[in-house]
């Protein structure tokens, strides 16, 4: 008796995947706002645990990529897109990682540029998830994205022009390597959505 593997929608683990990146995104964005509360550090375990659950579904659809053998999509794309929106998420967790190990608290500097952040995971999340039956809705989505990592680079260099007015040059080389990391976080966005944009130009 043949026994048939139920047919793998690789647009909605796609979709999961986003909607975990984007809830880190906004847990990083509430451990900026919270500093001095209660609940703080509450926000960057919770960052944490969310990056391990998006590891379990980035390699969750790998295993089922490799265990298909017909795509909707040519099966690198899906690999990569899956690798870059995981990248997104791994960038805010180190994020919390240097802020913890240099014990230094978000500024108002970095609460402005995750703000943007926040905004991109959300168009990321509206581009995926309609790449499969809103084609032109998920290019604009990518473009809107595109947009916004531009405003997070000029925030960046802005807050570096910033920082590098003070004197204390232990807490200025701490701050740049959270700003780069945000920085960061912005472009494997704009990567991402560079992948989703081919993707569907083959469509």
């Amino acid at each position: 008796m043949k026994i048939f593997r139920k047919k793998v929608n690789f647009f909605q683990l796609l979709t999961h995947q986003c909607e975990i990146m984007r809830r880190g995104l906004d847990a990083l964005y509430k451990y900026c706002m919270s500093v001095g509360e209660p609940d703080h550090e509450s926000y960057g375990d919770m960052v944490i645990a969310i990056e391990d659950e998006g590891d379990i579904a980035r390699r969750d659809l790998v295993n089922e990529l490799n265990a298909t053998f017909i795509t909707p999509m040519e099966r690198n794309d899906i690999f990569d897109l899956s690798g870059q929106l995981d990248e997104v998420l791994d960038y805010a967790k180190n994020s919390i990682d240097e802020m913890r190990f240099f014990e230094i608290e978000p500024n108002e500097d970095m609460t402005k540029m995750v703000a943007i952040l926040c905004d991109i995971a959300e168009h990321i999340e509206k581009a995926v998830g309609s790449m499969e039956k809103h084609k032109i809705m998920a290019k604009e989505e990518a473009f809107n994205v595109k947009s916004l990592e531009n405003e997070v680079g000029a925030r960046y260099y802005k807050a570096l022009s910033s920082l590098f007015e003070g004197d204390d040059f232990k807490s200025i080389f701490k701050y740049r390597e959270v700003y780069r990391h945000l920085n960061t976080t912005a472009d494997k966005a704009e990567m991402a959505m560079d992948i989703l944009l081919d993707i569907l130009n083959s469509l």
